[in-house]
């Protein structure tokens, strides 16, 4: 194991222009979004589904390549990523979703492609998405959250139930106190976190 205190270099270094504002790690590579909302996708050949982008001799999977898909997207810019198992997701600037990735052994998406495609749900616009190993959540400009996928270890929230196809609401009226409202969503490999607070400018 390399010792990262040391002063060993590192075994890969790429550069990346404009400057990088996120980087995020799936299960055979990484994406990376940099301040201008490009995204760069690198990783392991035999998956290259989850790049969003077909490996050239000029741009292999092994090292950063533009996905061009979500440049000059209807709706701006790419402003967040996510990613998970063999899925990955971006939110643009107004809070449309796209995702892309490979089936893999649980897929999430029955339609997932190998190029990013828009995901609609019920017609709400997206504010928030995250990704763990084998489901997804995403949070709506309402306020509500949204899940799909696996629930084996309860990380959809839905008792009872051991996976959907179908993004499902759930009802959080239990959860919340008063006052409180949804702020943002994360995900672990089985598990999921809603970050809660009041709502802006309240009191």
């Amino acid at each position: 194991m390399r010792n990262l205190q040391s002063n060993d270099r590192p075994s890969h270094t790429f550069s990346i222009n404009p400057s990088i504002a996120q980087l995020v790690a799936y299960e055979t590579g990484f994406a990376a979004l940099t301040s201008t909302g490009q995204v760069w996708t690198w990783g392991d050949e035999r998956y290259t589904g989850c790049l969003g982008r077909e490996p050239t001799n000029d741009s292999p999977a092994e090292g950063p390549g533009l996905v061009t898909d979500l440049e000059d997207l209807p709706t701006g810019p790419v402003t967040k990523l996510a990613a998970g198992g063999y899925i990955l997701a971006a939110l643009t600037a107004g809070n449309d979703l796209y995702c892309w990735g490979h089936a893999g052994r649980s897929p999430i998406l029955d339609d997932i492609s190998d190029t990013p495609s828009p995901v609609v749900i019920d017609d709400k616009d997206i504010m928030d998405v995250a990704v763990g190993e084998s489901h997804m959540l995403v949070l709506t400009s309402d306020s509500e959250v949204y899940v799909i996928g696996d629930n084996n270890n309860g990380q959809l929230g839905l008792p009872g139930v051991a996976s959907t196809k179908t993004w499902t609401g759930i009802d959080l009226g239990s959860v919340l106190s008063s006052g409180q409202t949804v702020r943002g969503v994360a995900a672990g490999p089985r598990n999921s976190f809603l970050i809660v607070g009041k709502p802006p400018g309240a009191r």
